[in-house]
């Protein structure tokens, strides 16, 4: 059973890669404005996001894989203090995107985040969190896009946590907003 789901699987692969009229690979990065559920006295922590992306192409249609950097996380205050919860992900999101005219999209799909630091910064103190935190998070994202002349792109995505983050009896989910820029190599 398990090699005919696997050849069933593969066989849909081959297909749709012989229909897909356009593969490019390129890359991608930009601002993320972070913040985490359910955490009283937050605000956004300001970072970046940088890597790279597989856009496959079916007349309106894109299937759109991506790996990047990300960092995600919080700015909260403890006793007066003000800290920053500095979390860092590497990020593999499925997008699926629908190309509403030739240069404009929208886009929705899962996304995969694997913890690699965090971080609870303030002062002179630095302390390594990581512990305390999954080392996957679960998220979705929705967003939209316009391709622009000479390979490049600008994008907005904002990816909301699906799975809980934190060890501890909070709730917490990431929350991400995302503008950036992309340039497609071929």
């Amino acid at each position: 059973m398990k090699k005919l789901i696997l050849s069933m699987l593969l066989a849909a692969s081959a297909v749709l890669t012989v229909q897909a009229q356009k593969i490019h690979i390129g890359a991608k990065g930009g601002l993320n404005i972070a913040n985490l559920t359910e955490i009283d006295n937050s605000k956004a922590r300001v970072s970046g996001h940088v890597g790279g992306f597989v856009n496959i192409r079916f007349h309106q249609w894109a299937l759109q894989p991506e790996l990047y950097f990300s960092g995600q996380g919080t700015k909260h205050s403890i006793a007066s203090a003000d800290r920053t919860l500095a979390l860092n992900y590497i990020n593999m999101p499925v997008m699926f995107q629908y190309y509403i005219i030739p240069q404009f999209y929208i886009e929705a799909g899962p996304q995969l985040g694997l913890l690699v630091s965090a971080k609870d910064k303030g002062g002179n103190l630095t302390i390594d969190v990581k512990d305390g935190y999954n080392s996957a998070d679960i998220s979705a994202g929705i967003g939209l896009g316009v391709k622009l002349p000479f390979n490049f792109g600008v994008y907005g995505r904002y990816n909301f946590g699906i799975t809980d983050i934190y060890d501890g009896a909070n709730d917490s989910r990431n929350s991400v907003g995302q503008i950036g820029v992309s340039y497609t190599f071929f």
